[in-house]
């Protein structure tokens, strides 16, 4: 996962609504506190001034989820979490020293470590700008604080932001864990999906999923111009291929024959589809008749370079195939398009095979 993704994963989650919330929620009970406790002390001023800025910044970081979204880039946060960092260093380090006692401290440090790690786990490199500056301000307030110094004090704190870096990767882990489950969901919802549209034997379309596809490419029909065609395929003599080579090489043909056609098709306006048997339909967008016919010329040609042996045909000795093509009038249904078509297909057999039958407007 980029950094840029790590870090909108953690913008637009609630956690991070919840990290800066609790952010100036500590730090207004904080005021209220240092203000009934010693309202007149110099240090009692610097926490009153660095609670002000840890709420300007949280309120910073709220404007800035809401106005500028995905342009929300990584520095901004990292800038952002490590000046709440340095603030929340700062306030224990002062109130450490104003209130004697760093019970208070560690108290505030468990809970606003907390949403601190559930809300950055996704990124070491965030959880680590916020805590550093706090357990070092920790670690250094106690040490020079030698009347309240107390080695189990220090330990107690090296303890917590060990529990927070491991908390960290539980978190992760789990949420890998999450990841991929969602993504193997995923591969087996477009498998199953993949199933129910396509033919097995030949990876095209089905039947099933041609009203679809008829339906959008009306949709697309965008230009004036631009007219639906369909092209109905049949390969000539395919019983006789079944009955001197074989279904299982019958089925190898028709692999072969699907994939000719799949190569002389315009990715971005045609659509193949296997109907059924030795039967192939194309949806094609043209501008006009003759469009669609080249087309259609186009996937016999291939068809016969191809060079598929068919000694049973009665045409050639190569494999071939006849084509009937057909244009979608204006409220007219999917059906009598596919009568059209397979009228004209009919004709083409009539006339000799391997070739494209048509009826002009």
């Amino acid at each position: 996962m980029t950094d840029s993704k790590k870090i909108l994963d953690i913008v637009y989650s609630w956690g991070y609504i919840w990290f800066l919330s609790l952010n100036v929620i500590f730090c207004l009970w904080t005021l209220v506190s240092n203000f009934s406790h010693s309202p007149n002390s110099l240090n009692s001023s610097i926490i009153n001034t660095l609670c002000l800025l840890t709420i300007i910044v949280s309120l910073l970081g709220f404007y800035l989820r809401a106005y500028i979204k995905k342009k929300f880039q990584p520095l901004t946060l990292s800038l952002l979490v490590l000046a709440l960092g340095l603030l929340w260093g700062g306030l224990f380090y002062f109130m450490i020293q104003n209130y004697n006692t760093p019970t208070t401290s560690l108290a505030l440090l468990i809970t606003i470590l907390l949403p601190a790690t559930i809300s950055f786990y996704i990124s070491g490199r965030i959880l680590i700008l916020f805590c550093a500056p706090i357990i070092f301000s920790m670690v250094f307030s106690e040490l020079t604080s030698f009347e309240k110094f107390n080695p189990l004090q220090i330990s107690g704190t090296i303890i917590i932001f060990a529990v927070v870096i491991s908390a960290r990767y539980i978190l992760l882990e789990w949420y890998i864990r999450t990841q991929n489950s969602e993504f193997a969901k995923s591969m087996l919802i477009k498998k199953l999906t993949r199933l129910a549209h396509r033919d097995s034997l030949t990876g095209l379309l089905n039947k099933g999923s041609l009203n679809t596809h008829f339906e959008e490419n009306i949709q697309l029909l965008r230009k004036p111009e631009e007219k639906l065609f369909m092209i109905i395929m049949d390969i000539d003599f395919f019983k006789q291929y079944n009955d001197l080579y074989g279904h299982i090489a019958g089925d190898e043909c028709l692999v072969k024959t699907a994939k000719c056609l799949s190569q002389s098709l315009r990715k971005s306006t045609d659509t193949a589809f296997r109907f059924g048997g030795e039967e192939f339909i194309v949806l094609s967008r043209c501008n006009n008749l003759q469009e669609a016919i080249m087309i259609a010329e186009r996937i016999r040609q291939t068809i016969s370079e191809a060079k598929i042996p068919h000694k049973g045909s009665q045409h050639s000795s190569w494999l071939s195939a006849s084509f009937g093509v057909a244009q979608w009038r204006a409220g007219s249904s999917l059906e009598k398009l596919a009568e059209d078509a397979d009228k004209e297909l009919y004709k083409a057999k009539q006339a000799g095979r391997n070739q494209v039958s048509f009826t002009r407007a």
